[in-house]
């Protein structure tokens, strides 16, 4: 595959002023909580009132569930309920199948709002990442960017995405009761194809929200990007996703409580702060940012120079007085092209400290401009 062909143009960063990112998303998330704690727990909350319509459908599925448990007749008890149901496993699953199958197209049409994380999400982390702070530009004028750029993208990539885990779902129950071990494999490779395909699709939105391109550039930059880099790809997926794995697993144990509190918290922001952070780490690879020259050496003389001030003679080096004295000392403090592209850049990234913390802001220097 020829990733020379990748070209990621016309990046839509006009509204901010760019500036280096050296830290992990660890080390970004501490720096951004510390800098604006309360624009970010706003930001969290917008994406959580995105997440919430699946939420609602999920909590209505399990209280459905819940009624038509007790609506069955319970062996051996007192009253009427005394005698055996006929068929009662056969009524259970279908009234089941059917509950499953109406909310899971129900969760379908709720997913819809998440539209707005993968669109005006995506561009509020695009921004702090660049400028250092979600309140750079606004969280609602990055929001409003994001949307006008991506919905598109954004929309069909949502639609694809739920439509996909809910086909698997009704492949799996549908080929279950006929083959056992059939359905279990080809549950497992629809999985993983769907796992690819949502790789690709949270690509391609993080591209063209942060480029400005046409719809078949992004297209195949996504597609080689996928193929770049393709396991760290899958792996920040799977950790973007953990939080819905975490809420299956606590569901039912005492940590429920506890882990709600924290995906209020922050499980709105996590998803694309970890996948856009990814992102923007990838795009740093074709466009990055220059660092801004922080600490300047010296520029030694030339070698004919050295040689002929040598050759001067002692009465000569007196004769300048003080004079010559004082205009050297003037020359010695003017900085010239030269010392400036010796400078020493490393100092930017100092070693594992918070960049970020540091005064003149040197992990995240202002992009000089280019010819």
């Amino acid at each position: 595959m020829d990733y020379s062909k990748i070209k990621l143009e016309n990046e839509r960063n006009s509204h901010v002023t760019k500036r280096l990112n050296r830290l992990n998303t660890w080390k970004f998330f501490k720096v951004i909580y510390r800098e604006n704690i309360w624009r970010m727990f706003g930001y969290n909350f917008l994406m959580v009132i995105c997440l919430m319509p699946i939420f609602v459908v999920l909590l209505l599925a399990g209280y459905q569930q819940t009624l038509l448990q007790q609506s069955l007749p319970v062996l051996n008890s007192f009253g009427f309920s005394t005698g055996a149901w006929i068929n009662l496993d056969m009524y259970y699953a279908t009234e089941i199948h059917k509950s499953n199958m109406f909310y899971g197209w129900m969760t379908v049409v709720s997913s819809m709002l998440v539209t707005v994380i993968l669109s005006g999400g995506f561009a509020v982390i695009r921004d702090a990442f660049w400028t250092g702070k979600l309140s750079a530009v606004g969280v609602f004028k990055s929001l409003g960017k994001g949307i006008k750029a991506n919905i598109l993208y954004a929309f069909v990539t949502n639609a694809i995405i739920s439509l996909s885990v809910f086909g698997i779902y009704a492949f799996y129950t549908w080929l279950r009761p006929i083959v056992l071990w059939a359905a279990i494999v080809c549950t497992v490779v629809l999985a993983i194809i769907a796992l690819f395909v949502v790789t690709y699709l949270m690509i391609l939105c993080s591209v063209s929200v942060t480029y400005k391109q046409s719809v078949k550039q992004n297209l195949s930059d996504s597609w080689r990007l996928m193929w770049l880099n393709v396991l760290p790809n899958l792996i920040h997926l799977v950790l973007a996703l953990i939080p819905i794995a975490l809420y299956f697993v606590f569901q039912n144990s005492m940590l429920q409580q506890l882990f709600l509190i924290v995906l209020i918290m922050f499980g709105g922001l996590y998803f694309p702060l970890v996948w856009q952070t990814h992102m923007m780490k990838t795009f740093a690879l074709f466009h990055p940012v220059e660092v801004k020259k922080k600490k300047q050496s010296k520029q030694p003389l030339p070698a004919e120079e050295a040689v002929a001030e040598q050759e001067q003679s002692e009465p000569a080096k007196k004769a300048k007085g003080k004079k010559s004295k004082s205009v050297k000392s003037v020359e010695e403090t003017v900085e010239t092209p030269a010392v400036q592209e010796t400078a020493e850049a490393d100092a930017i990234a100092g070693s594992e400290e918070d960049a970020y913390a540091q005064p003149d802001a040197d992990a995240y220097d202002t992009e000089e401009n280019k010819d």
